[in-house]
């Protein structure tokens, strides 16, 4: 049987057998899952086939439909399967994927700048903001947000963010991500590089300006993404 090259879940797909919610934007699927696929449908089971030999219609594996048969491809439409077809066994479902939270943790001074009597950082210092998924784990969303106190508490967060050792942004240099993650920013989903399990995602941040005296500014940072389980 000759071999046929699936869709890529990481490419405009060139046909209509790649579902709606693999090509939706903003929500990139992860490597390392599948959802069961039928050409059409991305549904599991069996789809309607045609025998080779006599012509007559049979029940063909999805995973087969792929795939053309002596000539003849399969085809048509989804025969409807049992519930628990999907599963491993009845009672037993299939890796899943879910759309969670990861906080990062800031390594030092509490993710805070200024007040350096109260233990705050001093001007020029960089702050780590790190977090270790347990599973592998795509970011599609920053989330950052920062506590002002003090009339020169006026800087915003800036700088850049790894995956591993692995820079996620076009150039080198520090990006806004105090706009950037925002709660309130429109149409800044991110699509990150996928993290394996145990791979650090940090983020080493600054500021523009930094506050003096007793003024500070401290921050938290959380990505939300695709997490399988």
């Amino acid at each position: 049987m000759k071999n046929v090259e699936r869709p890529s879940l990481w490419k405009e797909p060139a046909s209509r057998e790649v579902t709606a919610q693999q090509q939706q934007v903003g929500y990139p699927r992860m490597v390392g899952y599948v959802a069961g696929y039928a050409p059409g449908t991305g549904m599991n089971g069996y789809v309607a086939g045609v025998d080779p030999a006599t012509g007559a219609p049979v029940l063909v594996p999805a995973a087969h439909a792929m795939a053309p048969h002596h000539g003849h491809a399969a085809g048509g439409h989804p025969i409807h399967s049992p519930p628990w077809r999907p599963m491993n066994a009845p009672g037993s479902p299939p890796l899943g994927e879910g759309h969670v939270q990861l906080p990062l943790t800031a390594e030092t001074f509490g993710g805070s700048w200024g007040n350096t009597t109260g233990g705050g950082a001093g001007a020029g210092t960089t702050i780590i903001f790190s977090g270790r998924p347990q599973k592998p784990y795509k970011t599609s969303r920053l989330i950052v947000r920062g506590t002002k106190s003090g009339t020169t508490a006026i800087g915003n967060l800036i700088g850049q963010v790894f995956v591993g050792t692995d820079l996620q942004q076009g150039e080198l240099g520090n990006s806004d991500l105090e706009s950037l993650g925002a709660a309130n920013a429109f149409d800044t989903w991110v699509s990150y590089k996928q993290a394996e399990p145990g791979v650090w995602i940090r983020v080493q941040a600054t500021l523009t300006a930094f506050p003096t005296g007793t003024d500070f500014e401290t921050y938290t940072i959380m990505l939300i993404g695709h997490y399988l389980h």
